[in-house]
C-alpha cells in the first residue's frame, strides 16, 4: 500500500480533530491520524467520521452540502487513486473540511 507526504496527512488530521473537538492524536480507535491517513485509500473514511456528527444533527441543507461535499472525496477511498492525486485530493479534502464546519457550526 502506497503512503503519501506525512505533513499533508496531519493537514486533514488537524482539520478532522477540530471538526470532532478532539484534542489528541488517533481518535476513533487510531482512524483521526496522519498516520492512518498516509495510506491511500483511508482518508474517505476520516472525512465520513469527521462530518458524521454534523449530518446527525444537521438541516436537510445542511445534509445537502454533506453529501455534495462527500461525493466529490469518494475517490480518496479508493486504493487504486495514484499518489499524486490522493495527495492533491487530501490536501484540497482538508482545507474545505475546515470551511465547511465553518459553515455548518
Amino acid at each position: 500500500m502506497a503512503l503519501i507526504n506525512h505533513q499533508i496527512s496531519m493537514r486533514l488530521e488537524t482539520a478532522a480533530r477540530k471538526a470532532l473537538r478532539l484534542n489528541g492524536r488517533g481518535g476513533l480507535y487510531g482512524v483521526i491520524d496522519a498516520d492512518y491517513i498516509d495510506r491511500i485509500g483511508r482518508a474517505f473514511t476520516v472525512l465520513v467520521a469527521a462530518v458524521s456528527p454534523y449530518y446527525r444533527d444537521g438541516s436537510v441543507e445542511d445534509k445537502a452540502k454533506i453529501d455534495s461535499f462527500l461525493e466529490k472525496y469518494l475517490y480518496l477511498g479508493d486504493t487504486d487513486t495514484p499518489k499524486e492525486d490522493y495527495s492533491s485530493g487530501v490536501q484540497e479534502a482538508a482545507e474545505e473540511l475546515r470551511k465547511l464546519v465553518d459553515e455548518l457550526n
